[in-house]
């Protein structure tokens, strides 16, 4: 009978064992994003080792533009991803239960890292130059076609006779110069490398605000629920990044050049993007009033804090 208590305590310590284990294995988070300077805190985090130090494992899958990232992540055939502000507020009017989890991506007149840019040999350069032209956009539920529309409406452009196309950032250069489209919004890194091919417009992004927060990365309302203290401990990693990336600019330069198509010389040379340390309405405020005017969803006056959640 000794033998037999002493034989079922051990099971039963080892059982204990085996479940505190499986307790402490972390969850795996698939995380999608776009390889670009504006997301760059997600490679910083998981280079740095910073999920892994928070007990996260983070699976990265990049995807070329944000709506079609929302709708992966709505599908949930991701748990996170990265989403310009305005695809966001467009997919929670259509009633797409997603929210920001974390910030992301500053857009601050001073670093100017995104511009509508025409080829070398083009006489393109008012508002109303563009009437009846082509432009590319990442797509149409997003930042770059909302911000130049509002562009181009406050330079006298009438955008009823404008043609938008979607491109991924690294073929609009390319497009721009060949004239197989008339202009094109481009962001960092894609920016910089875009200059022996193209001649820069304007900073269009200006005519939203001189400062705003223009991303950040989203969840469900399903995925937050069910995993309430990955969420916060994800969201606490890249307020941690931001704040290390803001600071150290010349070696998160190196990392891009892991994710991105660019060169040492570029990633070297381009002006880099701010990261927002906080989930601040009134920064979320001036996109979303941008994607009201602009689109083609009914959109009512949606307060920032309703994409906000909080932990």
């Amino acid at each position: 009978m000794k033998t037999l208590a002493i034989t079922m305590l051990a099971l039963a310590l080892g059982a204990v064992s085996s479940a505190a284990a499986q307790s402490a294995t972390p969850l795996t988070i698939n995380v999608i994003s776009l390889p670009s300077d504006t997301a760059g805190t997600l490679y910083y985090a998981d280079e740095l080792g910073y999920f892994k130090a928070a007990g996260l494992d983070v699976k990265i899958t990049d995807m070329t533009s944000s709506p079609p990232i929302v709708a992966a992540v709505a599908s949930g055939a991701g748990d996170i991803g990265f989403s310009v502000v305005t695809s966001t507020a467009v997919a929670h009017e259509r009633g797409i239960p997603v929210r920001f989890i974390a910030p992301g991506a500053m857009w601050l007149t001073v670093n100017g890292t995104a511009q509508l840019v025409v080829a070398k040999d083009s006489t393109l350069q008012s508002g109303a130059s563009f009437n009846g032209k082509t432009i590319a956009v990442t797509g149409l539920a997003d930042l770059t076609y909302y911000g130049t529309k509002e562009w181009l409406d406050k330079n006298g452009c009438d955008t009823s006779t404008v043609k938008w196309v979607e491109l991924p950032f690294p073929q609009m250069a390319a497009a721009v110069a060949q004239h197989r489209v008339d202009g094109a919004m481009i962001a960092e890194p894609f920016l910089e490398a875009s200059k022996p091919l193209v001649k820069f417009v304007a900073p269009v992004d200006d005519a939203v605000a001189p400062r705003f927060m223009s991303t950040g990365w989203i969840a469900t309302d399903a995925w937050i629920k069910a995993h309430p203290a990955e969420a916060a401990k994800f969201a606490e990693v890249m307020i941690k990044t931001a704040a290390w990336a803001n600071t150290h600019q010349k070696e998160s330069a190196q990392i891009l050049l892991h994710h991105t198509q660019i060169t040492p010389e570029t990633a070297a040379s381009m002006s880099r993007v701010a990261y927002a340390t906080s989930l601040d309405p009134k920064l979320l405020q001036p996109s979303i009033d941008t994607a009201s005017k602009y689109s083609s969803t009914p959109m009512r006056d949606t307060p920032a804090s309703e994409l906000i959640w909080r932990p």
